[in-house]
Parts: structure tokens; sequence; C-alpha cells
């Protein structure tokens, strides 16, 4: 059912006949004669009485108006919304939990006060977990460190992150023993990877890890004595805990993790691109302040 013979059809009812619809549509009336013979042929049946060439719709016409009305509608949406230049509708987007806490507040900020016809969605979660809902389609774009190289993806730089271990104070007069407990963030995390380098590198064995999402209780634990941790200094900067653990720096290859928002080449958009813009256009206020 061409969308085009639907429109005639609705103007013909809604103008009162063929040859005011053909004016409205700036037509010639046979055009419009066979775009609805044309549309009743497909349908397999008559949408009007036609008496003394007037065109009243019948039963069957009145169903279709209805449709047609609602398809028009959509066809009108569905056009807006893709070419419109205001970017509007919903963005999904992932981030790491910790960045979600420390960096975020203030780029969604930005963000709304730039684009406040754009609505969000956020979902926390490990980096390989958000990445692989970017490539799946459920998320747009998600902050996350070290991504994969994939094909489909695109990526571009946003912040480098320190990371530091942190520990009990326990071990703040003792060497560290050679197996340890690890307070970690759930499989897939890049950081929880780079802690488990740690391990390798230095020559501990990780004798068990427990799983805990959420950074503020991560660091609770390693404070109550329940293991060894990794965070980024951003979050530590939010929480009052000086001089409840020990601080300690690790590697460099292992402490600078580079965050990149990432999504898919085939997903571009106005939201999407107004995402990457204003993070490019608040990255530049900022460096412009500490200068």
């Amino acid at each position: 059912m061409d969308i085009n013979d639907l429109s005639v059809f609705v103007a013909v009812i809604e103008q009162n006949g063929i040859t005011p619809a053909a004016k409205h549509l700036h037509r010639v009336p046979s055009n419009i004669t066979a775009r609805i013979q044309k549309l009743e042929e497909e349908l397999g049946q008559s949408l009007f009485f036609r008496e003394k060439n007037r065109l009243k719709p019948n039963n069957a016409g009145l169903k279709l108006l209805g449709h047609a009305k609602q398809i028009l509608k959509l066809q009108h949406h569905a056009l807006q919304d893709l070419t419109d230049q205001e970017p509007s509708g919903l963005l999904r987007l992932g981030s790491m939990e910790n960045n979600a806490a420390s960096r975020l507040p203030y780029i969604l900020s930005h963000f709304h006060k730039q684009y406040d016809r754009v609505e969000m969605e956020l979902k926390t979660g490990a980096s390989g977990q958000l990445v692989e809902m970017v490539l799946s389609g459920a998320l747009d774009i998600a902050f996350v460190s070290d991504p994969p190289s994939d094909t489909r993806l695109e990526k571009a730089f946003c912040f480098d992150e320190e990371l530091v271990m942190i520990l009990p104070l326990e071990y703040a007069h003792l060497p560290l023993p050679e197996k340890l407990t690890m307070v970690g963030y759930n499989r897939g995390c890049s950081y929880r990877a780079r802690l488990e380098n740690w391990f390798k590198h230095n020559s501990h064995i990780c004798d068990r890890v427990i799983e805990i999402p959420s950074h503020y209780t991560m660091i609770s634990c390693v404070i109550a004595g329940m293991g060894v941790g990794i965070v980024p200094k951003s979050v530590l900067a939010l929480h009052h805990f000086k001089g409840e653990f020990i601080e300690r720096k690790i590697e460099s290859e292992l402490a600078i993790a580079t965050t990149y928002l990432v999504w898919r080449k085939d997903n571009v958009g106005g939201a999407i691109n107004a995402f990457l813009h204003s993070i490019k256009s608040n990255q530049a206020s900022h460096m412009h302040k500490v200068s």
C-alpha cells in the first residue's frame, strides 16, 4: 500500500471531492482519480459511494480513513524526528559506576542545558558489559575503559583516570603477603583486569575475588580489612576516607586508564552527535579555565 495513495485518499475525503483534493495537492484531477482506483484495486473493494460524480466514503472507506490518518501521522513524526536540526528523543547512555559518580554529573548537566529536548536513560556496568550492550543496540553510547578493537565501533577520547591501590591499615608496617583477597568490580571491568595484572607482575596470588559493583562499598570493605582494591583518584576525592586506608601508587602502564566514548558506526543520530559535541565543548571550556 503506497503511502502517497493514502495521502490522496485522505485529501479526497477531507476536501470533499476529486477536484478540490487535486487543487489542494497541486495535482490534476485525473491523477487523483487514478490513485483512488489503484488503491481500491489493491484492496479489492470500493471505498466510496459514487452518486452524481460525487464521492462519499462507505464503511470500508471510513475504516481505512482511521488507519490512513494514523499512518500519515507516524510518517510525519518519523521525518520530523530524523531531520529535525534540534536534537530530541531518547539517548540511552552507559557508564562505569565510578565514572557515573565522579564525572557524569557535570557532563550530563552541561549537556542538558544545551539540549533540553533530549531525554537521557543511564545504565551503569563494567566496561565489557557496556561495550556488548552498545554492539547489540541496547545502548546508543557508553563511557568505557580499554575498549576492544572492533570494526563496528567508533570511539572518542574523553579523559584519563589515575588508578591507585587501596589497602587496609594493617599493611602499613607489614609486607604484603603472597596471597591476597581482591575486593573488586564485576568480571569484565577493565580496572579489575588491571589489578589482576598487578598481582601477576608483583608475584602475588589472588586467593579469591569478592565482586562488589559499588565503589563506595568496595572502599568500605577495604577499610574493614577484607582485601585490597583499585580505584580512580577522582572517586577517592568524592569521599572523606582520609587516614582510613593505605593509598599506594602502581606502575604507570597500569595506573593511567583512558576513558573513551564508544558507539556503533552505523548508529549515528542527532542526539549522539550532540552529546559528542557537548563533551568536546565541555573539555575545551575546562582547559580554558585551567589555563
